[in-house]
């Protein structure tokens, strides 16, 4: 299938910086073998290989590792962590009359989200800019997610929690490698975490 959302992340132990890089899902690039696309469509044409491979090629940046999760495997990896503290800044709201499961319905304040409401935070799209605010949101769900990580009383249970995340997801990375990478971030008070969405314009091609 095509991809929902892409986001890129560096973790740098040196500069002691966490950064996401949210990548609009109908941004135009050229897709090895398949031409010009938009850059979800890379998924469905090669998985998450290819869209790896695609996302390098387009910020010019060697990335030696993907996660891929579909909905339901997010759900299941927020309820792994017990749940994530957020702050919703709006009521969001949106209806599905053919499918209630899609339904979005969030009040607005400081609560704590399990899965579903989580999936409902990251996938609303009712804003001025539509996905593209949406990938602003996404960072902000990914930071709080990062910070209940790294709770002390999170920490102890850091490889059980993996091997639980690791049957929700489709990585090139092994258990240890996803321990070993987490573990990077002694204490997460000491980074610095920034997020971007790759800047672009509005185009029509072809209708």
């Amino acid at each position: 299938a095509r991809s929902d959302s892409i986001i890129m992340a560096s973790i740098d132990p040196r500069s002691k910086q966490i950064s996401l890089l949210s990548i609009p899902r109908d941004t135009r690039v050229e897709i090895p073998g398949y031409g010009w696309d938009k850059i979800n469509s890379a998924s469905a044409y090669g998985g998450p290989e290819l869209t790896t491979k695609v996302v390098s090629s387009l910020v010019g940046v060697p990335i030696k590792n993907y996660v891929m999760t579909n909905f339901s495997g997010f759900k299941d990896v927020v309820d792994v962590l017990g749940g994530v503290t957020l702050n919703v800044e709006q009521d969001m709201y949106h209806p599905d009359e053919t499918d209630l499961d899609n339904e979005i319905d969030l009040s607005e304040g400081l609560q704590r989200l399990d899965g579903e409401k989580a999936l409902q935070y990251v996938r609303y799209r009712g804003y001025e800019q539509g996905d593209i605010d949406r990938t602003k949101h996404q960072q902000i769900f990914l930071t709080a997610l990062a910070k209940e990580i790294r709770q002390p009383s999170t920490l102890p249970k850091l490889p059980k929690l993996i091997a639980e995340v690791n049957k929700c997801v489709t990585t090139n990375m092994s258990t240890s490698e996803m321990v070993k990478t987490a573990s990077t971030i002694k204490s997460f008070e000491e980074y610095k975490m920034v997020s971007q969405t790759l800047p672009g314009r509005s185009i029509e091609v072809g209708g």
